[in-house]
């Protein structure tokens, strides 16, 4: 059957790509589109994390049996006639369909219905109104081509497992609910967000489309989900997914984005941005901030940096602090200086001792398992520098290494700590509560603790892209000994030493982790030698 939609050059979709697109609204279009030349091999992180929701689907299928089916609607069906309790993997394949209006935009909900997307009239199937399902639109009959005012695409999706309710039943056949199996903590948007496509595909078989699902996560527990309330949410998803393919550039990148260091498409995004330099590249310009600049006429760094004050501070919904933020972080930017916040710069502690600390966790096995010190001493004009490690070799030795870090630290008790954002203060304050530690210890070490993250965003604007360590220091030129490190592959480094006991996963953990506490070093150097400089007009933001 040939596609009714506008996008039908690219084909159907697959569900897993509007949660690629959900994530980054460019990663899809170019995998799609993209020079796959560009791409890079998948990070090792990735692979693991993959390997591990395998695993976690092995255990739920040994807990729960049930059947295997093979992709494909016929598979499915079949499943469900003979009314197996627990369907395992298949694919499930349907055209969903939604009004628009004269115009070409999509209405907010089809004709004569209450779902956000309509299984094809071809499979709809007559069932009673229960609670755990929502009745199909009523168009059966009607061809496609005899529906005009509908857009239709053909969307699939790969299924983890479907479980039989057995509270309905019609014509001899169960209806069937979906469940999600993946390795978060807790549940996010964008696993309910599959579920809900995942129902809305499964009513093309069944005729009804299920009001909730379950995931299943890392804790192994069901978690439930009402599939309601995110129905309109997929709908308008994927429809800015289709616009987007029909554009003939990639949509562009925010800076408010998590995992683009995990992206194969990483290093092309970089290339391209540096050279063009877009508005949605700096940092502070987020998803919700960037159309509001693009309403007020401000459409490249440069316009913002040189508006007035005044005037992008009267922007509804940016804030006063928020405008002179950007525009500062865009004057930096532009000049390619760091601009000081603070007349006179504060002033960074100094001792004859200082310690720079950086931990490296592992949080599918739960464990901080390196805790990195930087001893600089200064002896008789001369600086000495020592790198010492407490390292759980096995995560049940977690509380040693702590043990071994607060002796460590108590050698030199008038030495600040220098680390970089809040992770080391928090883990130090899991470590003293899970390993029982005197309150009175913990609270005198993270008195001693200096966050150079907290003290940048108080001090200096940067003309850097994001404002994390690795950018931070390769701006001011240090550069990491594995020159692909980062924390990812340190997770992924340790896990594999627990599997292979390789001795090279774990030297190469300490070389990076040295390396983070050296560029801390680095850090507060060039801070405290910088501060000297002119600092701008104008007042500090958070």
């Amino acid at each position: 059957m040939e596609f009714q939609v506008a996008a039908a050059q690219q084909g159907s979709i697959d569900a897993e790509e509007l949660l690629a697109f959900f994530r980054c609204r460019r990663l899809p279009y170019l995998d799609r589109f993209g020079p796959q030349e560009a791409k890079l091999p998948p990070e090792s992180l990735l692979e693991q994390w993959r390997r591990d929701r395998q695993a976690l689907q092995a255990a739920v299928l040994e807990q729960f049996p049930g059947e295997q089916v093979a992709p494909g609607n016929e598979a499915l069906l079949a499943a469900m006639a003979a009314g197996t309790e627990r369907i395992y993997g298949g694919q499930v394949v349907a055209e969903l369909f939604w009004e628009v209006d004269p115009e070409g935009v999509a209405e907010a909900e089809p004709a004569g219905s209450a779902v956000a997307l309509a299984p094809s009239p071809e499979t709809e199937v007559a069932l009673p109104e229960e609670d755990s399902t929502d009745k199909t639109p009523s168009n059966s009959g009607l061809p496609p081509a005899a529906l005009p005012e509908f857009r239709s695409l053909w969307v699939s999706s790969s299924l983890d497992l479907l479980i039989r309710d057995s509270a309905l039943r019609s014509q001899g056949r169960p209806a069937y609910l979906p469940v999600h199996i993946r390795i978060g903590k807790r549940p996010k948007p964008e696993y309910e967000l599959l579920l809900v496509l995942q129902a809305e595909l499964l009513g093309s078989l069944q005729g009804q489309v299920p009001k909730r699902g379950f995931l299943i996560l890392k804790d192994g527990k069901w978690h439930p989900v009402h599939l309601s309330r995110r129905r309109v949410q997929v709908r308008r998803l994927l429809q800015d997914y289709l616009r987007s393919l029909d554009q003939p550039e990639p949509p562009q990148v925010l800076m408010a984005r998590s995992r683009c260091h995990l992206c194969h498409w990483r290093e092309h995004c970089r290339q391209l941005n540096a050279v063009a330099q877009p508005l949605s590249l700096l940092p502070g310009v987020t998803g919700s901030r960037y159309p509001l600049l693009q309403e007020a006429g401000i459409n490249s760094i440069e316009a913002l940096a040189n508006a007035r004050l005044e005037m992008l501070q009267a922007i509804p919904k940016l804030g006063a602090g928020v405008a002179l933020q950007l525009q500062l972080q865009a004057r930096a930017t532009l000049s390619r200086k760091p601009l000081w916040l603070q007349s006179p710069p504060q002033a960074l502690p100094t001792a004859p001792v200082e310690l720079y600390f950086d931990i490296e966790a592992d949080p599918r096995h739960n464990v901080a398992y390196l805790l990195g010190l930087l001893v600089v001493q200064q002896a008789e004009g001369e600086k000495l520098v020592s790198y010492h490690s407490c390292l759980a070799v096995e995560p049940q030795e977690e509380g040693q290494a702590w043990k071994q870090f607060l002796h460590l630290v108590q050698r030199y008790p008038e030495a600040p700590i220098y680390h970089f954002h809040g992770f080391e203060v928090q883990t130090c304050q899991r470590l003293g509560e899970r390993y029982p530690t005197d309150s009175r210890q913990v609270r005198q070490l993270l008195q001693r603790f200096v966050d150079l993250h907290a003290w940048i965003q108080r001090s200096v604007v940067l003309p850097i892209e994001s404002y994390s360590l690795k950018n931070i220091a390769r701006w001011l030129g240090f550069e990491w000994r594995l020159p692909n490190a980062n924390g990812a592959q340190s997770i992924y480094w340790y896990s594999q030493w627990l599997e292979t006991r390789d001795r090279r996963y774990l030297e190469q953990s300490l070389i990076y982790n040295e390396d983070d506490c050296r560029a801390t070093h680095w850090l507060k150097n060039w801070l405290s030698q910088s501060a000297v400089l002119a600092p701008v007009e104008g007042r500090s933001f958070d």
